[in-house]
């Protein structure tokens, strides 16, 4: 396993389904029009089950920060 820091995000295909929250709600939530974001400071050093909520999305909208 890597020790690089990985920061998540989402991007406008997001169809606001809930899977990333309810894989990993300390990381992600849904905005006020049901779309979801990665939370501010969020990252892979402080947080677990990104890989996981990256996989279950549907329309693949989730991704680390190059």
């Amino acid at each position: 396993m890597s020790d690089e820091v990985k920061v998540p995000y989402v991007n406008e295909t997001c169809i606001g389904c809930g899977a990333c929250v309810a894989i990993c709600n300390e990381v992600f939530d849904l905005d006020d029009e049901g779309k979801a974001f990665a939370k501010e400071g969020m990252d892979s050093s402080n947080a677990t089950g990104i890989d996981d909520a990256i996989s279950a999305c549907p329309v693949n909208a989730i991704h680390y920060k190059d």
